[in-house]
């Protein structure tokens, strides 16, 4: 075999199509016109070379063992086409180029150290593990480019066109793209991140729809830290599993787009279209700032949203059954016709807000207690027609709020602050004196405030508050929720499945009819459940006694606060004469005792 030396030579028009140039020489030579259609260019030294209209496709320049070394070190390359090219460990640091046409060529582990590669056709390339630090690749057609693996430290990325090109495993932190469209008009350019590191990746006017963000597999998750994707489409894209914590995506078009299980916690959605987004998996957005956000219909069970900023947002109609909104600004929000099964509101800002047709109701879960509504700020917001059965509404500001129409069945309003609160059914208000107060039969809401009171239902499921002193409350028919308050209250459920909740003081509590839940609250309270399966709960505060349990039937029910919680396994339970004395065995401190029962009848079975 002939090895060449074209070293400094100008050459034109020459037809090397299918030869054996391997090792030859053109150092410095000038290429006008020149053919290398399918040559053999292994271990050829083109450093320094100028080409003009050269044709070197499906031409082989990948070094091998007997010819090691394929360089174009600073070689200038005009209106080249290496289409097919093998390329592969060739050295192209520092070439120039214009209308350079790459599609389909092999540039694996080559080094491109500086290179040019503006308004190159790229269609189709392999870059994988290729050297791009510091090259320029600048209204360049990406068309199913592949770059796995590469470094872009450095490299300038703007005004390109994409389109299903892979940047899998690629080193993109701190790199900035701007001005990047789909190909032919497409709306997406639906390119593949996955398990790459885009730490303080900043893209500005790109369109990166479709584009999936998904893990590469476990050791090789995508990293998304301090990623700035403001004003960027990103329809269809795939986010699931991935962590991005602090991501800013403000304004940013994520219609469709798949956050399963994702990790966005104190990211920046502010004005983000979420049109279509699946939002399920439980994906975490605690501290995210979502102000503006359009999260209509959207499904969210599960999600963590504690703490975010929900200002003035979208969520009517969305499903946020067991979603976590403790702490979230919902200022003005729009919970219109909203699902929130079980979900946790605590501490929550909503004032202002409409939550007109939401469910707050209890769902799935192993309790029977439904949304978790305490200590919420609903100053002057609006509840028309919405369900509260058995909500948590304890120390919730309920100031100026409109309920009517809305349903608060077995609903916890302890502490609640009622100032000119409008309710559903009939609202009756005491004074600060002893008030007798009769209710209707229809729904009602009797709150005696100060003074001995008198308070009694009637027909429909009441809601009867005792306040400060020391009251008698009667549900009535239907089922009633009774709160003593503070001071030695008298509270009979009578008909129905009743909530008695005797609160301070030394309180009597008779469920009476049907299934009643009593709990006695602090204090030395006497619980009588009546005819039916009642609960007792104990343990709050003081000794309960419990005059008529019935094994087999009614059950105990251990105090659970926020604090506080008590096992079976805490409990020792012995014969106190006829009785059965129920204990602490920390402390001993007796916190029941029930009439009547003999001890060795109360098993784990009797407790909830």
């Amino acid at each position: 075999m002939t090895v060449f030396n074209f070293s400094e030579q100008d050459l034109v028009g020459n037809n090397f199509s299918g030869d054996n140039l391997n090792g030859s020489t053109f150092f410095k030579a000038t290429l006008t016109n020149v053919s290398f259609v399918g040559t053999r260019l292994r271990g050829t030294n083109f450093e320094e070379t100028s080409w003009l209209n050269v044709d070197a496709t499906n031409a082989n320049f990948r070094p091998s063992a007997n010819f090691p070394t394929t360089s174009l070190f600073k070689a200038s390359l005009e209106n080249v086409n290496l289409t097919g090219a093998n390329l592969r460990e060739v050295n192209l640091e520092e070439i120039s180029t214009t209308a350079l046409n790459l599609s389909n060529a092999n540039l694996q582990n080559a080094n491109l150290f500086k290179a040019e590669l503006g308004g190159a056709n790229l269609t189709g390339a392999n870059f994988t593990n290729a050297n791009l630090l510091e090259a320029t690749i600048e209204e360049a057609i990406l068309d199913g480019t592949n770059f796995t693996g590469v470094d872009f430290t450095g490299v300038g990325f703007t005004d390109n066109t994409l389109n299903n090109a892979t940047f899998d495993l690629a080193n993109l932190s701190d790199v900035q793209w701007s001005d990047i469209l789909p190909v032919g008009g497409a709306t997406s350019t639906n390119s593949s991140f996955r398990g790459a590191n885009l730490t303080n990746f900043s893209a500005e006017d790109l369109n990166l729809g479709g584009a999936d963000f998904s893990n590469f597999d476990g050791s090789n998750p995508t990293i998304l830290t301090g990623v700035s994707f403001a004003d960027t489409v990103l329809n269809d894209a795939n986010f699931s599993g991935v962590s991005a914590e602090g991501i800013f995506l403000e304004g940013a078009n994520l219609t469709n787009a798949n956050f399963t299980g994702a990790d966005f916690s104190n990211a920046n959605l502010n004005n983000a279209i979420l049109t279509g987004a699946i939002l399920t998996g439980g994906v975490e957005l605690d501290g995210a700032f979502l102000e503006g956000v359009d999260f209509s219909g959207v499904d969210l069970t599960g999600a963590n949203l504690s703490g975010a900023n929900l200002k003035g947002a979208n969520l009517s109609g969305a499903d946020l059954t067991g979603v976590n909104l403790s702490g979230a600004d919902l200022i003005e929000v729009n919970l219109t016709g909203a699902e929130l099964d079980d979900a946790n509101l605590v501490g929550a800002n909503l004032e202002k807000a409409n939550l007109s047709n939401a469910i707050f109701t209890d769902g799935a879960d192993a309790d029977t207690i439904g949304a978790d509504l305490s200590g919420i700020n609903f100053v002057d917001g609006i509840a028309l027609n919405a369900d509260f059965t058995d909500a948590l509404l304890v120390n919730a500001n309920l100031s100026k709020a409109d309920f009517t129409g809305s349903t608060l069945d077995g609903a916890d309003l302890t502490g609640a602050i009622l100032v000119d609160t409008t309710l559903p059914g009939n609202t009756i208000t005491g004074t600060s004196g002893a008030d007798s107060l009769t209710g209707t039969a229809t729904p009602d809401l009797i709150d005696g405030l100060e003074g001995n009171d008198s308070l009694e239902g009637l027909g429909g499921n009441d809601t009867l508050l005792g306040g400060v002193g020391r009251d008698t409350l009667r549900g009535g028919a239907n089922n009633d929720s009774l709160e003593g308050g503070g001071g030695q209250d008298n509270l009979r459920g009578q008909a129905g499945n009743d909530l008695l909740f005797g609160n301070g003081g030394r309180d009597v509590l008779r469920g009476g009819g049907g299934e009643d839940f009593l709990a006695g609250g602090n204090g030395d309270d006497t619980l009588i459940g009546g005819n039916g399966a009642d609960e007792f709960e104990i343990g709050q505060g003081g000794t309960d006694t419990i005059q008529d349990f019935q094994d087999g039937t009614d059950l105990f029910v251990l105090f659970e606060g926020a604090t506080t919680e008590i096992l079976f396994t805490d409990l020792t339970i012995e014969t106190a004469g006829s009785d059965t004395q129920i204990s602490l065995t920390a402390n001993n401190d007796i916190i029941a005792i029930v009439e009547n029962v003999d001890s060795s009848l109360i098993t784990a079975l009797d407790f909830d």
